[in-house]
C-alpha cells in the first residue's frame, strides 16, 4: 500500500499529513498539491515547507491547459455549488492524473499495487461532507494492475480538534486563517461577505481580477450580486 496525501496547505490537511505520518510512519507517502492558478501567493513555498518538516516532497500538479480564472473567461460563467469545475478540472482531474503516470498499467507488473488516496475532509464542514463515505474504490483509477482509494481519514474530526492536534505538535497555521475561516483560494465561492470584506483588505488585487473578469464576461461568481458590491455592502442581519 501507498498513500497519496492531498494537500492544500490549510489546517486539515495539515491535520491529516501528521496524523498519518505518526499513524502509518513506515508506508510510503506521496504528498500532491493541486495548483488551480488562483492560490494565495506564497500557498505552495508555505505548504513546501510544511511538507518538508515531515521528511517528505511536495509534488504540485496543474491543469497544463486551463486556470481557474482563463476558465472562467472561456466558459462565460464561474464554477458554482453545483457544478464545482474548480474541483473536477483543477484539482481532482490534475491528481489523478497524476497517480496514472507513477503507477501506469504496465503488464511487467507481478501485483497490482494498491494506492490510497487521502483527503481532508470532515464532516462537520457541510451536510454534503457529512454523508460522504470514509473509504470508497475509485474504480475509474482501478484497473488490473493499480487498485486505487479515496479516503477520508480524519472526516470525524472536529475544527477544535484539528487546532489542538496541530497546537499539540507545533504545526503552524497559514497567516491568512488571522482573517478567514479557511485556506482556500485568493477569493472562493464559498465566501461569505464578511470573508470578501476581508480578502479587500488583505488581497484587494484578488477583488479588482474577479471583478474585471465578471464585467467582462457578464456573469457574477456570486449570485447575490457582483463583487464590488458585496464587498461593501454592510454585515447581512443574522
Amino acid at each position: 500500500m501507498e498513500l497519496v496525501i492531498n494537500f492544500s496547505g490549510g489546517k486539515d490537511s495539515t491535520a491529516m499529513l501528521a496524523w498519518l505520518c505518526e499513524r502509518y510512519p513506515d508506508v510510503p507517502k506521496h504528498v500532491v498539491m493541486a495548483d488551480t492558478g488562483w492560490e494565495h501567493e506564497d500557498a505552495i513555498e508555505w505548504s513546501r515547507g510544511i511538507v518538508a518538516r515531515f521528511g517528505l516532497v511536495l509534488h504540485v500538479v496543474r491543469n497544463p491547459n486551463k486556470t481557474l480564472i482563463s476558465m472562467a473567461r472561456k466558459r462565460g460563467k464561474f464554477p458554482g455549488m453545483s457544478q464545482r469545475q474548480c474541483t473536477s478540472d483543477l484539482k481532482r482531474g490534475p491528481v489523478h492524473t497524476w497517480i496514472r503516470r507513477r503507477w501506469p498499467q504496465r503488464k511487467s507488473a507481478p501485483h497490482p499495487p494498491v494506492i490510497v488516496s487521502c483527503m481532508g475532509l470532515r464532516a462537520e464542514e457541510s451536510s454534503s461532507r457529512a454523508g460522504k463515505p470514509c473509504l470508497t474504490k475509485l474504480n475509474i483509477l482501478c484497473g488490473r494492475r493499480r487498485e486505487v482509494w479515496d479516503w477520508n481519514p480524519i472526516l470525524g474530526w472536529t475544527e477544535v480538534q484539528v487546532r489542538a492536534y496541530l497546537a499539540e505538535r507545533g504545526l503552524p497555521l497559514h497567516p491568512v486563517y488571522g482573517h478567514l475561516r479557511r485556506f482556500s483560494c485568493r477569493v472562493c465561492i464559498y465566501m461569505t461577505d464578511h470573508d470578501l470584506r476581508a480578502v479587500a483588505q488583505h488581497d484587494p488585487a484578488a477583488i479588482a481580477i474577479i471583478a474585471t473578469v465578471e464585467r467582462e464576461i457578464g456573469f457574477t461568481m456570486f449570485q447575490r450580486g457582483a463583487i464590488e458590491e458585496l464587498v461593501v455592502a454592510p454585515a447581512r442581519k443574522k
